[in-house]
């Protein structure tokens, strides 16, 4: 998404192993411990609110040590289940989910949308076949409240122009890639570089 996240928490890229993660996982327990309710007044100006992960020391696109990844799996369902019954409240119609990437754990989050943003968001990632999709990684199922939503595998993709395909984007050829067109016509070569559960209320 577009523009400065308004809850982030300092990302650092790093490639060096990382050390003192005891110390590390003690202050992300403290923060994982604090829920977040939904941003009311920036809802009803943007339409659409969201809680991102700030997992330093680890980079956005990497993928942290498995009690970091949960730890926060759990904060983000469980504000799910508030966010839902606070945006009921409120909305008729509204769009909530819980987005989780694989490789780039740092990338997930949870969203929320109204309006022109709930129409947005339900199309926002690439389709794949049921055939095809992948089921939430297991060492999520099992967490709290996470078979409360329902679970639904897409492509993550990015998009690179075809002349870079056999230059500094030739990395592309060893994923899966197909043709595509941007909104203006022009031709591109799609990507996929992982894949991103989307969790949803299940509906009644």
């Amino acid at each position: 998404m577009s523009g400065i996240p308004k809850r982030v928490f300092y990302l650092k890229r790093r490639r060096k192993k990382v050390r003192g993660f005891r110390r590390y996982l003690r202050e992300h327990q403290r923060r994982a411990a604090i829920s977040y309710g939904l941003d009311l007044a920036f809802l009803e100006d943007r339409h659409r609110d969201y809680l991102k992960l700030g997992l330093f020391p680890w980079a956005v696109n990497t993928k942290p040590p498995l009690a970091i990844r949960q730890l926060w799996v759990r904060r983000l369902v469980a504000d799910c289940a508030r966010w839902q019954t606070e945006l009921a409240a409120r909305y008729e119609n509204f769009y909530l989910a819980v987005w989780l990437y694989e490789p780039d754990f740092g990338r997930s989050q949870l969203v929320a949308g109204v309006a022109e943003k709930q129409e947005w968001y339900q199309h926002v990632f690439t389709e794949v076949d049921e055939a095809d999709a992948p089921p939430l990684p297991p060492e999520y199922r099992l967490l709290p409240r996470v078979n409360d939503l329902q679970w639904v595998a897409h492509a993550d993709t990015t998009t690179i122009w075809p002349e870079d395909l056999l230059g500094d984007d030739a990395w592309a050829l060893k994923k899966p890639h197909w043709p595509g067109e941007t909104n203006d016509g022009q031709a591109v070569i799609v990507v996929q570089i992982g894949w991103v559960w989307v969790g949803s209320p299940k509906t009644t």
